[in-house]
Formats: C-alpha cells, structure tokens, sequence
C-alpha cells in the first residue's frame, strides 16, 4: 500500500503565514521577557455564541480561513494571531487548549440561535478553531478580521482549559483602532463604550485586550498580524494518566481505511470518562497541533475529533493523515471536562441563545 505522505496540516499557501508568525513571536525569546511585570489577562463573558458541538466543523483547526473540503476561503482582511499560555509566573504552559470563535465579515456568528449553522454566517468561514500548545507555551491562528454588529464593537472570542482543568476560561481581545463599518463609517459602540471592553477596571488589563495589529511584510493583500499572550491568573496540576504508559502512538497503516481510503489505526488503552483527541505532531515543540478527525471503525465515514469511553478497554481511532514520523499523539480530557459545548464554559460565560447584538 502505498502510504500518503501528508504532515501538519500546514498547505502550501499557508507558509508565509507560519514565516509571518515566527517574525512576530521573536520578541517572545529577548532576554529580560517574562522579568517584566505581567498583567493577567480578564475573565469575562464567554458570550451566547460559542457553536453548538454539531455545528463545530470536523476541520477544527488553527485555520479559519480555509475549510479542507472548500476551493473558496472566507470573505475578509486574513488575520494572523500568535502568542503564548503563560502561567501567573511567566512560565509557558504545555497542553493547554486555547479555542477561538468570533462573527465572520459581516457580523454573522457560525451559531446564532437555532440548531442549526447559521445560513448568514459565510459559508466558506470555519467559526471557530482550536490549537494545543507545545513546550513553548505558543499558539498560532490564521482568521478573517471580525465583523461588527449591532451593540458591540469587533471583538474576537477566547477560551483556555489549562491541562487538567475541567471548565475553559474565557476572555476576548479587539482592536487598537477607531472601528469603522465596511462603508468606512465610524460604528457606533467603540473600545471605550463597549459593555465587555468598558467592563474591565484595570487599565493595563484592558490594554492588554486590545493589541494593535501591523500588515505583514512582503503580502499585497492587506493581511494583518498580531501577537498577544494570554496570562493565567491560576495555579494547575498537569493530570497523570490512568495506570501510566505513553499516548505517543505509531499509526498502524490500513487499507480501506476511512472513506474506502488508505488510513491509519490508532490503538489507545482507553478510560471510561475520558475524552481523546488525535493530533499529529506527537512532540508539540515549536508548531503545537490542531486536532485530527477520525472515524470509529475501518471504512467508516470520518466523523468526529474527540470521543468520550464508555468502558475501560483498547479503542481503536482511524485516521487518514499520516503523522510527523508516523506517531500520534492522542490527547487526553478527564472525566468532566470540556468537550466543546454551549454549557461547559468557565468564568462568567454563557449558553447558548441570546438576542442579537449579545456579548
């Protein structure tokens, strides 16, 4: 069988974007950094809009510009955003999650109030991403510039689930800018005026919230970049595995694997309760991951990025990429934790629902 060669989902037009985000994260490294006082970042709401499970995309990447099954990408300025997990110390922190979702272009969430996508959310737009940090604490997305809508200024949505942790924290940056609506109009609600951004009393909190973005060099198409760090406030326990042993897991080739095409299994020594996610750069160094999807069964349509045990005992996952080196890393959630759903947010956030113009 011959064996595909695919490995972190990074395709060819998105290479400048990596190039770009090392060039903006070098200040990371500059000695004296994490000597500086840090500010930790807010807790606010987590908004009526974070997507349904059924309605997140199995493209969950760190790309929310360009979903895998599309030959169009989502309408607006392309924006890149990188950083870094920083506990309350200055310390990066390893396997956090950090998911982001905001309104497309337009205004338009992926999920407003019903069951279903929103049919005025772009179609071409993701909504919504996720990236699992490395040893270094960075993370990385590639989005399109938020939209405005009726009583906030444009604003991007945050959660971070520290390893262990069983809630996300949410928290929301904007932009160091007068916001204008796609006719060159000054909007109405501002970073001053804003009931989110004018709720945070800290002026260096509130600072931290609104990074000033740069075009990146050498593009023609207006593409913006900025790094932020988001500072944990709160102290975490890395969780142990169940009766220990290694999630770093070599891909076993199949034939007529997912789809009738050529994959690979994934065999995990599983727990009931416990909640796994496939991500193909098994030593999460330098790039981080996004997570894989993958099916159930041999041949069976892929359909899924994280599954729950029910019984103890060795599951087997089936995938289509092939890993860095061909090993996985299969990610972890304890029993409990979030699994990316309306109702398992942390801090002050929300459920699902909410009238327009919501935080």
């Amino acid at each position: 069988m011959k064996t595909p060669d695919f490995r972190f989902h990074v395709p060819v037009d998105r290479r400048r974007f990596f190039k770009s985000m090392a060039t903006a994260s070098a200040g990371f490294t500059l000695p004296g950094f994490l000597a500086e006082a840090l500010t930790l970042s807010p807790t606010v709401t987590q908004g009526p809009y974070y997507p349904l499970a059924k309605n997140i995309p199995l493209d969950k990447d760190n790309d929310l510009v360009q979903l895998r099954d599309h030959l169009t990408t989502a309408a607006g300025i392309v924006t890149h955003v990188t950083g870094r997990i920083l506990d309350a110390s200055g310390n990066p922190v390893r396997g956090a999650l950090v998911e982001l979702w905001h309104a497309d272009r337009e205004g338009d969430y992926l999920y407003s109030t019903s069951a279903t996508r929103n049919p005025a959310c772009d179609p071409d737009f993701a909504g919504f991403g996720q990236f699992l940090t490395g040893s270094d604490g960075r993370f990385r997305f590639r989005t399109v510039k938020a939209g405005l809508y009726n009583g906030r200024t444009r604003h991007y949505h945050w959660g971070v689930t520290l390893p262990g942790e069983k809630v996300r924290t949410t928290t929301q940056t904007g932009w160091n800018e007068t916001a204008m609506d796609l006719t060159g109009k000054v909007w109405a609600i501002q970073n001053a005026n804003d009931s989110v951004f004018s709720g945070v009393s800290d002026a260096a909190q509130r600072a931290s919230m609104l990074p000033t973005y740069t075009a990146v060099a050498g593009t023609t198409t207006g593409e913006q970049e900025t790094a932020w760090d988001y500072v944990a406030g709160r102290t975490f326990t890395e969780p142990t595995y169940p009766g220990g042993g290694s999630l770093v897991v070599a891909g076993v080739p199949v034939a007529s694997g997912p789809g009738g095409n050529d994959g690979f299994r994934v065999t995990v020594p599983a727990y009931t309760g416990y909640s796994y996610e496939i991500y193909g750069n098994p030593t999460l160094a330098e790039l981080g991951g996004s997570a894989l999807p993958f099916a159930m069964a041999p041949s069976a349509a892929v359909d899924r990025t994280i599954f729950t045990a029910t019984t103890d005992g060795l599951i087997d996952l089936y995938v289509t990429r092939q890993a860095v080196r061909g090993f996985y890393l299969v990610s972890f959630r304890v029993p409990g934790a979030d699994t990316g759903t309306p109702g398992s947010a942390g801090g002050t956030g929300g459920g699902p629902g909410g009238p327009p113009g919501g935080p």
